[in-house]
């Protein structure tokens, strides 16, 4: 008997026995389009946790990436960054962490100076997508001077091992090390410091292991022992003179301390201090008994055409007597100086601390010289261990002074100036109330400081990771052209001793 011939059952066999799978799947791929859509997603009432806390800022036009954590529950996340008529970035992941294409942000931002910047954010949590109010940042056409100069140490309390002298490049994420002192034998570098946001004129100090301070000049690096017979010690903050070829400095003691008052638990005290000034060109060194007197002089500014000098000035203190030690406070004073002639005019009262009521250190005069900024707090000069510091304004044409809206409830200090006066770059422990990091704000034409920014990374986490703190950022308009083994090489080598004149 013959089998009856084979028949098609289109249920099971052939096309037909795939009809409702491809059904269902084409219903999957809808539902799932629609469930990745934003168009309609309901808005919630505030902006996005995000971090750093990127909101309603004004940048320069050739920043690095503004890169930032959404701190809002998800499983995935979707931005969209758009200015003017500049094709809108659109990054859509599941990580939080937003990283932003280099090329596409440097020309969206090259192209839209003196416009806005808008960042919208969406995040889907348990199949449902939530958006947040537009951010929105103002482009400006001024720039940043393209690289910033700063000191990282891991330090806890008074005890320190590592540190280093690092540059980086605004612009992008390109950091490199000057100097670490894994490479000098765990000494101390500190104060660096630039004649005019010149990246090819700069000093650092270098303590305890190896001391002395290196000067980079026309491109020769020195090593100078700036201690002398009519000088208490060698020099210490240091400001350079307009024309590069001076350095005002403080000399004197100081002593951290230990302490029992609440949020300031570590300090540090300058028992005695006075001022000089370092001829570049000749290794001299020469003061005054106006810039030397039995007084507390220290931390010197020089103003934007050279001719005055300002620096802060405390009472004597008693010894044995800590709170005239720790807790005096500095008014402001300036000194006409001419540097042709070494001719010292008076010294005069520019801020008194008796009237503000507060203590007065780091003042930074502005390139155009109309303003000063420093910083206030209540007692002392060394203000990143005081929470209540906050930076002021001082219009040195009327002498009217401010406290700046930029400040926050923790600690600013160190404030200095971009090459077009455009910029402010400072030290803040606003991110945790601890360790300092750079931020920047923008300063107008009026005297009004903008909300601030920390500093761009290309993995914004790495402020939770790094314990460290960020110390005298400082703005330069070019790479400064040193490699670290040149100057590895100068702190072995034997100080020129500088003559007093």
């Amino acid at each position: 008997m013959k089998n009856p011939p084979y028949k098609m059952n289109p249920t099971r066999t052939g096309m037909g026995s795939f009809l409702p799978l491809w059904l269902s799947l084409a219903g999957l791929i809808m539902l799932s389009g629609c469930a990745d859509r934003v168009d309609h997603a309901p808005e919630a009432d505030t902006v996005a946790d995000i971090f750093p806390a990127y909101y309603d800022l004004t940048i320069p036009p050739n920043i690095a990436p503004l890169n930032f954590i959404i701190r809002e529950p998800g499983t995935k996340f979707r931005v969209e960054i758009s200015a003017g008529e500049s094709e809108t970035i659109v990054i859509s992941q599941r990580s939080s962490t937003i990283r932003i294409p280099l090329d596409k942000w440097q020309e969206m931002l090259a192209g839209n100076q003196g416009n806005t910047l808008s960042v919208n954010i969406w995040s889907r949590n348990k199949k449902q997508w939530t958006g947040y109010p537009t951010i929105t940042h103002h482009i400006s056409a001024d720039p940043i001077d393209p690289y910033l100069a700063y000191r990282i140490v891991h330090t806890v309390y008074l005890n320190w091992r590592r540190m280093g002298i690092y540059q980086r490049n605004l612009t992008s994420f390109e950091e490199s090390p000057l100097i670490e002192n894994r490479t000098t034998g765990q000494g101390c570098m500190n104060c660096h410091s630039f004649a005019g946001n010149d990246p090819s004129r700069m000093m650092i100090h270098f303590r305890i292991i190896q001391p002395g301070t290196l000067i980079w000049r026309e491109d020769r690096l020195s090593k100078i022992d700036t201690r002398s017979s009519g000088t208490m010690s060698a020099g210490i903050y240091p400001a350079w003179h307009p024309d590069g070829k001076h350095i005002a400095f403080s000399t004197g003691k100081i002593s951290p301390h230990l302490t029992t008052r609440l949020n300031k638990v570590v300090d540090v005290a300058d028992r005695v201090s006075d001022l000089m000034v370092y001829d570049v060109e000749h290794n001299t060194v020469t003061t005054s008994p106006r810039i030397s007197t039995e007084m507390r002089e220290n931390m010197p500014a020089w103003s934007a055409d050279g001719r005055y000098l300002y620096f802060i000035r405390a009472p004597e203190a008693n010894t044995g007597d800590e709170e005239s030690l720790l807790h005096a406070r500095y008014s402001l004073m300036r000194i006409s100086y001419d540097t042709e002639w070494d001719l010292w005019g008076e010294a005069e009262m520019v801020l008194n601390a008796d009237s503000t009521g507060m203590s007065i250190s780091h003042p930074s005069v502005s390139p155009n010289g109309k303003f000063l900024v420093c910083t206030m707090s209540d007692f002392g000069y060394f203000t990143i261990f005081h929470k209540g510091s906050d930076l002021y304004a001082m219009n040195l044409e009327t002498n009217a002074f401010r406290k700046l809206s930029l400040n926050s409830e923790f600690a600013e200090s160190h404030p200095s100036w971009s090459s077009n006066g455009r910029w402010l770059v400072f030290s803040s422990k606003r991110m945790d109330g601890v360790l300092s990091r750079p931020h920047i704000a923008y300063f107008d034409e009026n005297g009004n400081a903008h909300a601030p920014f920390a500093l761009p990374q290309k993995d914004p986490s790495m402020y939770d990771r790094l314990i460290a703190n960020y110390n005298l950022p400082r703005l330069v308009t070019g790479k400064i052209e040193l490699d670290p083994i040149e100057i590895r090489d100068a702190v072995y080598g034997e100080p020129l001793p500088a003559t007093f004149e």
